[in-house]
């Protein structure tokens, strides 16, 4: 990335570059900064991942993701000057998702870290603030094995002299020892900001800002508030000017939604659908079910990849789920459908519907699932985007 990256002669904003790491929220506070700095009248590229559905949704402007021509073009500006240097499929993307965002001359630029910060490909820009949402397992095989080691990779996105934003209250000491030796200005929740309940009403308090009477919708969680903290706070680091008013803010979380995360679905059924596939994942995703009003059953079409922490997240909704409907994702990444079942039955779960792939998945719950049954889909990106698909075309 730092041999082809001159080539590219990008340019990041100077005082609005975002880049966002961390276990779970990325997606979702990424989207909040889209939403309020839209509000604002900026012009916001943004670049995430994985995909749902179509590879461009990884590029955004203003919230449309990019067309094919443009996403074509970059490409083969990368592979013209990239002069014989091996690029992976996420750095190429990387680099191309840079140079339609310079072209396009965007006033502010959010770029969600890939797999965890330090040796990840969009940590070669120098971003105006680093967030980090928080640190929990996942991806060990990379990122170590104890927290403390996940939060040391994921604290390589920290700069000097760069403000870093950390979205948990309870934070790593890595990441304190990092933000030290970098000389970073190091902002954790519920030390040097907040979001608390009046009753009827939430405050949110930063530094030296303040806003009043938000209303929160009933079924966020705390991943959600903290989130919504977070973004709040990186605003008012670097600018906060861009901070929305309590109107503005309350028009945004009136109509907030992000696709795939804990994204509700009138069809024959509810259906909701999430891509939570780790446990502290699961149990937001859990205490979210909570707040709606229960359903006659529940069913959960359910897969994973392999990599995951399989048990940590059946746990968490063992009581919870009525009939688990299994299947392979496309990928020789994930669980076959049997490997799934024999972990359920292990569990002692017996209501478990083995299916060969998603498609099926989703026609035997629609088949057998009456009105007044909710469907969960969940566990991977892999399940969630062919779910979205699969309900539009129904």
């Amino acid at each position: 990335m730092r041999v082809v990256l001159p080539n590219l002669h990008i340019q990041p904003p100077v005082n609005t570059t975002f880049l966002v790491a961390g276990t779970n929220g990325k997606g979702t506070t990424i989207a909040l900064l889209e939403d309020i700095l839209i509000k604002k009248g900026l012009k916001v590229g943004s670049y995430t991942s994985p995909h749902l559905i179509d590879y461009n949704e990884r590029v955004r402007i203003n919230k449309q993701p990019i067309d094919d021509l443009k996403l074509v073009e970059s490409f083969r500006f990368i592979e013209s000057i990239r002069n014989g240097i091996p690029l992976t499929y996420f750095e190429f993307g990387t680099l191309a998702a840079f140079s339609i965002l310079t072209d396009l001359d965007c006033d502010v630029w959010l770029i969600e870290v890939g797999l965890g910060g330090r040796l990840d490909a969009t940590n070669v820009i120098d971003p105006s603030v680093s967030i980090i949402t928080n640190i929990d397992f996942d991806h060990q095989q990379w990122l170590g094995n104890t927290l403390d080691e996940i939060a040391r990779e994921k604290g390589g996105i920290i700069e000097t002299n760069t403000p870093c934003v950390y979205g948990d209250s309870s934070i790593q000491k890595s990441i304190q020892e990092i933000a030290y030796c970098m000389d970073s200005d190091l902002y954790t929740l519920d030390r040097d900001f907040s979001l608390f309940d009046n009753g009827s009403d939430f405050t949110w308090k930063g530094k030296n800002n303040h806003i009043d009477s938000i209303q929160i919708p009933s079924h966020w969680a705390a991943g959600e508030f903290h989130n919504l903290a977070l973004a709040l706070m990186s605003i008012e680091v670097v600018d906060a000017d861009l901070l929305p008013t309590s109107k503005q803010l309350n028009e945004i979380l009136e109509f907030f939604s992000l696709a795939g995360r804990f994204q509700i679905i009138q069809n024959t059924q509810t259906w909701i659908l999430d891509v939570a596939h780790n446990p502290k994942a699961a149990k937001n995703l859990k205490k979210r079910l909570d707040n709606l009003q229960p359903a006659m059953r529940d069913f959960m079409i359910f897969s994973m990849m392999k990599n995951k922490d399989l048990n940590g997240f059946i746990e968490v909704f063992i009581d919870v789920i009525s009939e688990w409907v299994v299947c392979k994702m496309n990928t020789e990444r994930s669980f076959s459908s049997r490997q799934l079942e024999k972990k359920l039955i292990d569990f002692g779960i017996a209501n478990v519907t083995v299916t060969s792939g998603p498609r099926e998945a989703f026609d035997y719950v629609s088949s057998n699932a009456l009105n007044q049954d909710r469907v969960l889909v969940a566990g991977s990106f892999g399940i969630v985007g062919p779910a979205i698909k699969w309900i539009a075309s129904n």
